[in-house]
Order: structure tokens, then sequence, then C-alpha cells
């Protein structure tokens, strides 16, 4: 029989762990990097939007933006698209193990290999969901609650590409109605928080466009904190032991 998933428990997990010092930390860093990344997205797109779009629609629609060559904005794009999934994979496993001690030796191991598998497991995921989506709607909700597990299987597990997919469909059998729940719950309040900060770029597009980044952060933050306090629990209960920190 397939273990429960506590849905209050993985809510509160991810709560409890953001409320410590190293969650303040973490918190910090997110935001600062949903900062810089908005401000080389804008300036990469109000570059490349130049020509077709007034100066005056441009600075609403991109008020972050600076006045960059194209090349160094998209390299840096790219740059930061890296860097994001570099952090991806110490907050879970800071977030799992040792938090206020980040970085240790175990949150930084294998890094290079981990980062590797789990963009190609984001891909896979990513085309297997659209494809999902595209026939039917309802497939892509269920091979997106089904491959949910895939990338901490990667970052905590050190699982392959093929194992990381296999883990998380086994984590979630049983569970996919409360994990869908639990996404639903998690994405309500971060659009009625990020929606409630944005009203503010009416005033002050810049403004509006920071706060609504800095919510976005704390809201990307608290849901990675609760996938890996969903996945603790199921993988405890179904008997597997994700490695601790050393």
């Amino acid at each position: 029989m397939s273990p429960t998933l506590d849905v209050g428990g993985a809510l509160s997990y991810g709560f409890d762990r953001l409320t410590t010092r190293g969650g303040a930390i973490l918190i910090g860093a997110y935001v600062l990097f949903q900062v810089v990344t908005q401000v080389s997205f804008q300036s990469l797109f109000a570059e490349l939007f130049a020509g077709v779009l007034p100066a005056e629609r441009l600075a609403q629609t991109y008020p972050l933006a600076l006045d960059l060559p194209i090349g160094v904005s998209g390299g840096s794009t790219v740059l930061l698209l890296i860097a994001g999934s570099v952090l991806a994979v110490v907050t879970m496993r800071a977030i799992h193990d040792d938090i206020d001690r980040m970085p240790t030796a175990d949150h930084t191991r294998r890094l290079v290999r981990t980062v590797v598998v789990m963009i190609v497991v984001s891909i896979v995921t990513f085309v297997a969901i659209l494809i999902g989506t595209v026939f039917l709607v309802l497939p892509g909700i269920f091979l997106a609650v089904s491959l949910v597990f895939a990338q901490p299987a990667v970052v905590l597990e050190d699982a392959g590409v093929v194992e990381a997919l296999e883990r998380s469909w086994s984590l979630t059998a049983g569970n996919r109605i409360r994990l869908f729940a639990l996404g639903v719950v998690i994405a309500v309040v971060a659009g009625i928080a990020g929606g409630a900060f944005s009203l503010l770029g009416i005033v002050s597009p810049t403004v509006g466009t920071l706060l609504s980044s800095i919510v976005s952060a704390i809201m990307s933050l608290f849901g990675l904190a609760v996938l890996v306090g969903a996945y603790r629990q199921l993988a405890a209960e179904n008997g597997t032991r994700v490695p601790p920190s050393r």
C-alpha cells in the first residue's frame, strides 16, 4: 500500500525551513537572483523589440531594462539560467539537511554532474508534459504531477535520468490528487500575492516589477521547500533512505 502524503505537514515543513537563519539567507539569495534575472531578461527583450515597439511602450513593459548590447544581455541571461540550476541544487539539499550550515560539502557534491542531469530531466519532463497537454489537458496535468519528484530524485538521491523519472512515478503513486491540490494551493497564494503587488505597476512600473519579483522569488523558494518536504515524507514512508548531509 502506498504511503499517504500529509499535505499540511509538507506545507509546515516548507514554512519551518524558511523561518530559520539559513532560510533567511536563501530568501535573500533568491530575491537578489530574481531581480538580477529580471534586469537581464528585460534588457535582452528591450533590445530585441527596440525597433518594433515605441520607446514609451518599451519603458513601461521593461522598466528594469538597462542599455546593454544584446550580446551582453543575451550572454548574461544564459549564464543566469545555468546559475539558477546550481542555486536550485544547493537549495534543495540545504532545505533537506543542514540548512543552517550551508554550504556544506554535501550541498555541493557532484555539482556539475547533478546540474547536467537535472537539466536533461527538466527537458524530458517539459516535453512529456507538453505533448500530454497538446493532445488533452488532463494527460498533461497527470504527467506534471507524476514527474514532479524527478528533479528532487536527481538532487537528493544522485539518480540518473531514467531512474529519476521512475522514482518520481513510484513516489507519486496513490498521492497524485493530493500533490495536485498542494500545487494548486501554492499557485493560488502566489497568484494572489503577486497580483496584489503588480497592481502597483499602474502607479510605478519599476516599483511594481520589483515587488512582483520579490514575491515571485519568495513563493518560488517556498514551493521548492514544500516540494522537498513532500519528497522527504514520501521517500521515508516508502522505506528509502535519502542520503543525509555529511
